[in-house]
């Protein structure tokens, strides 16, 4: 039997906290599926769905331990629920961990490129 465990965001960068989180799932699963949230370029969102899952494949490239689907979400504002506790798990991160922002990685992504927004960003971003 194949265990599986579902990881969504928006990923907008995928990060260092992103891909602790992967690791923690596939240290209790044998695959993750990653559903990216689909939306609108913004600047808050810079990054297309393709970019994020190049970020997401530079640290995971094997496509049978790591599924990459996506979530259309136009309005980027999406709601997860959970129905009764039926196998949801909560994944604890250490506090240096906890303390990443992607906020503040985009805000230092547009600094250094001079602009408000890079499509042309690094794949990994740490």
């Amino acid at each position: 039997m194949m265990r599986t465990g579902i990881f969504i965001g928006r990923f907008q960068p995928f990060h260092e906290g992103h891909k602790t989180c992967v690791e923690k799932i596939l240290e209790e699963r044998d695959r993750c599926i990653i559903l990216v949230r689909d939306t609108e370029a913004t600047e808050k969102n810079p990054f297309d769905a393709a970019k994020r899952t190049a970020m997401i494949r530079a640290y995971f490239p094997d496509e049978s331990k790591v599924s990459i689907m996506y979530v259309p979400d136009p309005g980027a504002d999406l709601s997860v629920y959970i129905g009764r506790d039926v196998g949801y798990e909560f994944i604890q991160l250490d506090a240096q961990t906890e303390k990443i922002s992607a906020t503040d990685l985009r805000r230092k992504l547009y600094e250094e490129a001079g602009k408000k927004y890079d499509k042309d960003a690094p794949q990994k971003v740490r």
